[in-house]
């Protein structure tokens, strides 16, 4: 990573506390960012902001409810407020509980899943975009899934039909928010080897997906973080409303 490719600008980094949103966070941070660590997981996320921090790099951490307007504004705007502006915005959080059917999905459980992936973004699209659009600069990246790309594997109808909201928000955004010098993408990753991922797959599940994926494996939550970062970068300047499929070829599209 070079030290200096994120130097002076500031990241907010949601579910961060650990899996794909943790890598994020670090990478951003040994380029050279300040970056806000938010999530739940207080005892994770205050980890990773002091390990940034004795890594020499710039951390705080964040907590706050991102299904919650009021939170999310004060988390947001606090940040941007402390170093003075606010660059970059990578929405990790979100996920499912467990596996479950289309018609087994119990109706009390949708709201809370399609809330936590495609409410979250449409708040913090709300409250970053005039915070970027004032410095006339900003990269906004949201993890969507394989999931939202195709209906071959096993998924959860709420976090498939959140997560395929979420690519249709980022089309919406990067249409509105391109003229500000603010771009909006989306990264969608198959099976990630985090702590979520280990909890809610058996082995036998993990070995089938190894088995049907072209490279071969599931992919580790620094490779994702790294497509992340290509449209956090200046280098990705002309990218917007676009879709980084990060899949090991699971899906080809």
């Amino acid at each position: 990573m070079d030290a200096n490719r994120f130097k002076g600008q500031s990241a907010f980094v949601t579910g961060s506390a650990t899996g794909i949103g943790e890598a994020c966070a670090r990478k951003l941070a040994a380029g050279g960012a300040a970056v806000a660590i938010c999530d739940f997981n207080e005892e994770g996320g205050r980890r990773v902001a002091e390990d940034i921090g004795n890594s020499g790099g710039q951390a705080v951490y964040i907590k706050a409810d991102l299904t919650d307007w009021e939170q999310t504004q004060a988390a947001v705007v606090g940040f941007k407020d402390r170093h003075g502006r606010l660059d970059i915005l990578v929405h990790s959080a979100g996920g499912f509980p467990k596996y479950v059917s289309l018609l087994d999905c119990p109706v009390d459980a949708w709201d809370a899943v399609v809330n936590s992936n495609l409410k979250s973004m449409f708040y913090l699209l709300k409250v970053a975009a005039p915070l970027m659009i004032e410095g006339g600069y900003g990269r906004f990246v949201s993890l969507s899934s394989m999931a939202a790309r195709s209906g071959v594997n096993p998924n959860p109808p709420h976090y498939t039909a959140a997560k395929a909201g979420v690519l249709g928000l980022t089309r919406q955004a990067a249409s509105e928010l391109g003229p500000h010098g603010i771009t909006v993408n989306a990264v969608a990753p198959a099976n990630v080897l985090t702590p979520r991922t280990r909890s809610i797959r058996s082995q036998e599940r993990i070995a089938h997906i190894e088995k049907t994926t072209p490279v071969g494996r599931l992919s580790e939550p620094d490779e994702i973080a790294e497509a992340v970062l290509f449209l956090c970068s200046p280098e990705a300047s002309y990218v917007t409303g676009v879709t980084l499929d990060a899949n090991g070829g699971a899906t080809m599209v």
